[in-house]
């Protein structure tokens, strides 16, 4: 599969077929289970299934992280978070969100036409305190995985006049946005460790729309 679905198709899957096995798929030896929340996702498939899946999430994020201690750090404090849960409701709620987010802290794709699910951070300028649209206020989009892509034009408003002051005012693509980064293009005949101009489509979940972008306002060999 080239392109990642959204979490909530991911765990229909998962839990369809999780239900045809014992809640012995979570990821910790449930006969050493102590506490209410241990006790819950070892009894219930569907809790048991995401606590696997989160699992994997979590290796995938280390593996693909070079902030390993600040991962590992927001993995304790939503052990915490989890913990505090009285019932299923909430602990479905949370463990979602962290394979979300999880997902935002792995790996870039690298072949075309490969996805990931990240998140908005900001949208900037290229010269900070420029005006949006004007020379030095071409817009970018900052993501959560640490990629800043310059926007090229809009996939749904093509024929936009202005597409950078239309991006850095519209809510279309806001801070905290859940998207799916797809990688699109790979630049050529680059040197040696420049890599600058791979471009990708972003895609908002919240509302399907979607921008074309590049990683640098350079492509490779530039300035």
């Amino acid at each position: 599969m080239n392109r990642l679905k959204t979490v909530s198709f991911i765990m229909g899957g998962l839990i369809s077929f999780g239900l045809a096995l014992n809640a012995e798929a979570a990821s910790f030896n449930c006969a050493k289970a102590v506490t209410l929340v241990e006790e819950v996702i070892c009894s219930d498939s569907e809790i048991s299934m995401l606590d696997e899946a989160l699992s994997s999430s979590y290796r995938n994020a280390i593996a693909g992280n070079l902030d390993v201690k600040n991962v590992k750090l927001d993995q304790r404090n939503w052990l915490k978070k989890r913990n505090s849960c009285k019932d299923k409701v909430c602990l479905k709620a949370v463990y979602e969100q962290r394979i979300y987010d999880l997902a935002s802290l792995a790996a870039l794709p690298e072949v075309v036409g490969e996805c990931v699910n990240t998140s908005i951070v900001q949208k900037i300028t290229r010269f900070e305190g420029a005006i949006a649209g004007e020379t030095g206020g071409e817009v970018a989009v900052e993501l959560n995985n640490g990629v800043s892509l310059y926007i090229q034009n809009s996939v749904d408003f093509p024929a936009i006049e202005n597409v950078d002051k239309y991006m850095f005012a519209t809510t279309d693509f806001l801070k905290g946005d859940k998207v799916e980064l797809c990688l699109q293009e790979l630049p050529t005949d680059c040197p040696e460790g420049d890599d600058r101009g791979k471009i990708y489509s972003v895609t908002n979940y919240k509302n399907n729309r979607s921008f074309i972008g590049i990683d640098a306002w350079h492509s490779c060999g530039g300035a």
